[in-house]
Formats: structure tokens, sequence, C-alpha cells
């Protein structure tokens, strides 16, 4: 726990604070409407002003607790009157270094969340705060926070006054009613609807957005009971048992489809919070009704997505069948066919359909090479990733020997560098290294061996695989769209290939939530590079 420094200007400060003559006085309605209009504002089941003197924090009003004074060294309160210009909010005080280990948070309070509005002076003395306090971590609306603001301004306002209440009395009055229905006016103009309902199940108060909600004056609810507002049959089978609840010391919070006069069939979500009064027994209930209707909508969209993406699952699964079953066996049967009519008779043949039939052979396995780069990119679809640690320069050696072949036959060197381990799915990372490997034997340079460098980097939270070579190079316009599917920059005559490598590479990288890119300079080479995301906590 982290006690707050004392203000430069201490002892300045307690003598204005002193001179107020406030401390240890009666409570006073004015100061107690504060609070009640403070905690509606912010729907919270605390809410104070507070008074910080030299060794207690002392309370002026009080909606939610017992006690009348506080230890200074326990108080949030010291801490807000540190920094005067602005609302001290804490959203979640198990996650703020000031508080996660205070008694107040800690023990049988289990306070959570704090907003405390500086009460300055005219003269620049903060004396304490008006502040709201809740069990629940949360945050409050810009709106909300301005009304704490006011609300604080008004305390300080009504604090001077009482130095000079008979002097003052008319011109305190007026500005007091001013600022009252300035915040009124604000709490009006939140989203959520809110209610204030005293004990006997009566509406004291209710915002405009309530009102606009269920097409009514404030005259026509205040007064009211909730089941004679709502009626008998939606009181007993939607209210009656949460309002139970809530009145018993529980905080609620509930959905429910409600229709209301002017905005309809509305989703809501309801939370009835409890207000309890100095002898800790529950006075009423906050009721703050926030709209979900177009969060449902979504939800439902949502709903109709999966549907849709499942129906299109199925049909891809039949393709995937079609592709592997009924299209392989034809394809089979051409280039065995073929392959025998070559063997069999071709030295029969006069020499135009000896060249015929080498057509025929070569787009035969052409169209079986197609199929099968094919199947492995739409496979990548219901691929599960199995993601581990992933030995790069392992897996490099493993990749350069199954090229052994088409490095030999180019007379290519492939260098590897030192590599880090990282973390992916071993298999789908080996076609892709093999892939890029291969394209770079492949687009070498007229008469100059391929040369061809693997390394690797950690940068911004990414660990990129470098493929880089000396071959012919990509021209910029072109290198956007040599990930595209069957895209082709070289003929068949010179390069053979399905146009689907890139492509297949590009969706490994994305399953791993990373991407691959390329830099290239045509008649210098290309690096052609894997980004794949470091696990969370990695060192960089």
């Amino acid at each position: 726990m982290h006690t707050a420094p004392l203000p430069p200007n201490e002892e300045q400060r307690l003598a204005r604070l002193r001179g107020l003559g406030v401390l240890d006085t009666l409570p006073q309605k004015a100061f107690d409407d504060i609070s009640a209009l403070a905690q509606v504002i912010c729907g919270t089941p605390v809410a104070l002003i507070t008074l910080i003197d030299r060794d207690r924090q002392w309370f002026k009003s009080r909606i939610g607790v017992d006690v009348t004074e506080t230890a200074r060294e326990l108080a949030f309160c010291s801490h807000a009157i540190l920094d005067q210009d602005k609302v001290m909010v804490v959203e979640n005080m198990v996650q703020d270094e000031r508080f996660h280990d205070h008694p107040l948070v800690t023990g049988p309070t289990n306070v959570r969340f704090y907003a405390g509005a500086p009460i300055v002076t005219a003269d620049g003395f903060a004396l304490g705060t008006v502040c709201v306090v809740d069990q629940m971590a949360r945050q409050l609306h810009s709106v909300q926070l301005d009304a704490l603001s006011r609300l604080s301004a008004l305390v300080a306002t009504l604090l001077e006054h009482e130095k000079a209440r008979q002097v003052e009395a008319a011109r305190t009055a007026h500005a007091a009613r001013q600022e009252h229905e300035e915040l009124t006016a604000m709490a009006a103009a939140g989203l959520d609807l809110q209610a204030y309902i005293d004990a006997d199940g009566v509406y004291r108060h209710v915002n405009q957005t309530y009102l606009n909600y269920i097409g009514c004056t404030r005259d026509q609810v205040i007064g009211l009971t909730v089941k004679e507002r709502l009626g008998d049959a939606t009181y007993h089978n939607m209210v009656e048992g949460q309002m139970a609840r809530a009145m018993a010391g529980e905080t609620v919070i509930y959905q429910r489809q409600s229709h209301f006069k002017v905005a309809g069939a509305r989703h809501m979500e309801v939370a009835l919070l409890p207000v309890r009064g100095a002898g800790k027994e529950v006075i009423g209930v906050v009721m703050r009704g926030r709209d979900i209707q177009e969060l449902k909508n979504k939800e439902r969209l949502l709903g109709e997505t999966i549907v849709q993406l499942e129906k299109k699952t199925l049909e891809q699964e039949r393709f995937i069948h079609i592709m592997s079953h009924d299209l392989r066996e034809p394809i089979n049967s051409i280039n065995n066919f073929t392959s025998l009519l070559e063997a069999d008779h071709g030295q029969d043949m006069p020499p135009p359909a000896q060249r015929y039939l080498g057509f025929v052979r070569a787009g035969g396995l052409r169209m079986a090479s197609l199929l099968d780069s094919l199947l492995r990119y739409v496979r990548l679809e219901r691929h599960a990733l199995a993601s581990g640690p992933v030995n790069m320069v392992a897996l490099a050696e493993q990749v350069r020997d199954d090229l052994t072949a088409a490095l030999t036959q180019a007379k290519a060197q492939v260098e590897l560098e030192p590599m880090p381990t990282v973390q992916a799915d071993e298999a789908l990372l080996r076609i892709a290294l093999q892939n890029l490997i291969a394209n770079a034997i492949k687009f070498a340079q007229p008469h100059v061996p391929p040369a061809v460098r693997v390394s690797a980097t950690r940068q911004n939270g990414f660990d990129q695989i470098h493929v880089e070579d000396n071959g012919m190079g990509i021209s910029p316009e072109h290198q956007a769209s040599i990930f595209d599917m069957f895209k082709r920059l070289h003929t068949r005559k010179t390069h053979d290939g399905s146009g689907l490598g890139l492509s297949i590479c590009r969706r490994i990288a994305a399953l791993h939530g990373g991407h691959l890119s390329v830099h290239s300079v045509p008649g210098e080479g290309s690096r052609f590079t894997l980004h794949l995301p470091v696990p969370h906590g990695t060192p960089s």
C-alpha cells in the first residue's frame, strides 16, 4: 500500500479547512442531496463527500457506509487531492500498484472501483473530494466524470457559503439551484436508463433517457411504484424476483427483452445496485438499464455468418473429394496410357504423331502437378496448427537435403546462417521454406549459378525468416501480384510450375498469424521473408 504524500501547502490547506468550521458538524440535506445525485449519476452503491484533516478523513455526507471517518493513511482521497485539476479514477484497484494490497481492497469491503473529484476552494486549496465507490471494476462516461467535477465545485461553493451563510443565503440558494439543474441535465443526457427506487418500490428519480424510452413525463413516473408503472403481469414475471434480491442487498445484473412505448422492443441489460443507509440497511435501489439491441443484432448476424461458413466448409469438403477422387482417376489414366503408348508404339509413330503425343504427355503431367498443388493449398484450410519449437537450422538442412537433385542440376549453393528456434508448425514451415528455396533455384539468371542464403532475425514481435537469392528479380509493378493464385510471370517453356507455390507460402504465414513479404531488384535478386509472431513473453 502506498501512503499519499502531503501536499506542498499542507499547513495552509489545513488552516483553510478548519477556518470554514465545517468539521464534525451535523448532516445537512444539501450535501446529502449532492451525494445522492453523484450516486445516481454514476450508478454506484457508495457516494461520499470527504474532507481530509491532519490525521483523518471525515465524511460530511455519506451513502452506503456507516462510519463517519477513517484514518488519513487509508484514504483514497488523500491521493485524489494531490492533483486538483482532474477527477482521479481507478477502474480496478487490484491492478493499481498503489492500492492492490490496500486493506479496503483485500479485506471484506472488497473495494474495486474509485472515482474522486477534488473539492477546491476559489483560492486554490483542495480540501477533500466528492467520490463514488463500487465493489465492481468499471468505467465512467465522460459525462459522468464532468458531473462529478461539477458536483465537487458545488460542494466547494456550499462550504464557502456556510462560512458566511447569514450574509450570502439568498445568493447561495440561487447558485445551488442552478448547479443542480445543470447536473440534472447532464445526468439526463446519459446513454443508459437510470432510476432510483426507494425501499417501498417507489420511483424517486429517473433520467431523461428513461423518460425518452417510455414516452412519459417525470411527473407521470415519480411517486409511482414499479408494479404500478409496469403492470401486474410484467412485474411478477420479469421484475419482482430481481427487485427482491436487490432489496435484500445483492447486486443483480440480468438481461431481458422489454417493450417501450417509444423505443419499441429492445434487449436490455439491467443492473440493480442496492443503496445502504447509515445503519447498513438497504434504503433503495439504483436501476441502470443499458440498451444492447444492436449487440443482439450483431450476435444474430454472427450466427447467420457461422451457418454460412459451415455450409461453405461442407461445399469445400465436397470439392476436395471431387479433386481427390473424381479428377485424380482420369488424370492418372491419361498419364498411364500415354506413357504406355509412348513406350510400346512411340517408335512406330510418324514424327508429327510423336510430337503430339509428347504434348499430351506433358499436359497430363502438368495437370497432375497442378492438382497436387491445388489440393495442398485447399487442405491448408483444414489443417489444425500444431505449433511448437522449431530448430530453424536443422529444418533448413533437411530442406536442402530434399532439394539435392535440383541443387546439383543447377550447380546451386545454399548457405545457412545461424538461426534461432522459432514457434511454428514444423510441417507447414518446411513446405513454405522448400517452396521459397526451390523458387530461388528455379528463377536464376542465365549462366549464373544460383546462390541462396537462408537467415533469420527477430524484430517488432516477429521472427523473420529470410530466403535471399541472386536470381533474375521481380519488377516493382509485379511484386504485389506474385502471391495471387495461379499467377505466373514466365511461360512454361522457360519455367515450369503451377503458380501456386507463393500462394501456399502466404497462406501458411497467415495460418500462423503472420505474413509473407518480398524485396526484389530486377537483375540483382530477391529476398522473401516469412514473418511469424513471437510468442508472448519471449525476449526480443
